[in-house]
């Protein structure tokens, strides 16, 4: 897969058809938009392009308001690879950009830079100054310009529409399971392995203390999850939180891996969270946190084993 970062670099390439999103989550919403875009463009013998921005504009313009990221942008740029797509076109959203109206920024970045021959949309985008552009928009301008506009509708899984919005909500409110049929996955959080105080090793259960690159975090609690590494995925558990029971400040993600012994310090590690076990809690003594930690081991076996 192709990553354009400078488009004024961009060689011209054969009937490029253009899926114009920020993508984050790449969930099955934007999975349908992906393909459309790859279908077409293999009808016409082209080249299928992801359109995205780095930073979210709305990480720019309304930081304050701005959701937190389901994924770190390079972990969307594999989603989007494994989406099948052929190039992901990455624009650095400026705020002079966030001038351009949206007849603009087609003529301008569409046709100027990428001569888009097909344009694919989600039904809810939006783009151009104060987003005044929007699907009917971009099919007037498709139009008035030469290009076919396609327009994929909602996508809705067990009576919801799935979108970036909703799968934040059910990823902030525990509800793993839900967010991954949303995503057609498991949510995950990656980052490097750092060292911590190993409070989990002086009671019996010595834990990989993550530091996340990913924004998006479950509330704080104890989770059954994956940890993925260059050599396969371990099931583990995981304590999202503070230790009230150590009296810690800092929240931590610690996650003690099965029946594994090996030194990851420093190793960029992925973790699939699957299910949240209970919701993190203070005990009167270490002893009394570790046989509540032996019943969430417990519990997380069950859960992986029928993951």
């Amino acid at each position: 897969m192709e990553i354009i970062r400078d488009l004024e670099a961009l060689a011209r390439h054969p009937y490029p058809v253009t899926a114009i999103g920020n993508f984050d989550g790449v969930h099955m919403g934007h999975r349908a938009i992906l393909k459309a875009a790859i279908d077409r463009a293999r009808a016409a013998g082209g080249t299928a392009f992801a359109l995205t921005f780095d930073p979210l504009p709305a990480k720019l313009l309304v930081p304050a308001r701005a959701p937190q990221l389901i994924l770190h942008p390079e972990d969307k740029l594999e989603l989007l690879r494994l989406s099948g797509i052929d190039g992901v076109i990455v624009i650095n959203f400026t705020l002079a950009l966030s001038q351009l109206s949206p007849r603009d920024f087609v003529r301008d970045y569409l046709l100027g830079k990428i001569g888009a021959r097909e344009v694919v949309v989600g039904h809810s985008v939006s783009f151009g100054h104060q987003r005044a552009g929007n699907a009917a928009v971009m099919v007037d301008l498709g139009r008035e310009f030469g290009f076919d506009t396609t327009v994929v509708g909602p996508v809705k899984l067990g009576g919801l529409e799935v979108s970036s919005t909703k799968v934040r909500e059910m990823i902030q409110s525990a509800d793993l399971r839900g967010a991954a049929k949303l995503l057609g996955r498991y949510h995950f959080i990656h980052g490097a392995v750092i060292h911590g105080r190993e409070r989990g090793r002086t009671i019996g259960f010595p834990t990989a203390n993550i530091e996340s690159e990913t924004e998006c975090i479950p509330p704080d609690g104890v989770y059954a999850t994956r940890v993925v590494l260059d050599d396969g995925a371990y099931g583990s558990i995981t304590n999202i939180g503070m230790r009230p029971t150590f009296s810690e400040t800092a929240r931590s993600i610690e996650a003690h891996i099965f029946n594994f012994d090996r030194d990851i310090y420093g190793q960029r590690v992925k973790l699939d969270l699957i299910e949240r076990i209970r919701p993190e809690r203070k005990f009167e003594s270490a002893e009394a946190l570790r046989s509540q930690i032996a019943l969430d081991l417990s519990k997380a076996h069950e859960i992986l084993a029928a993951a």
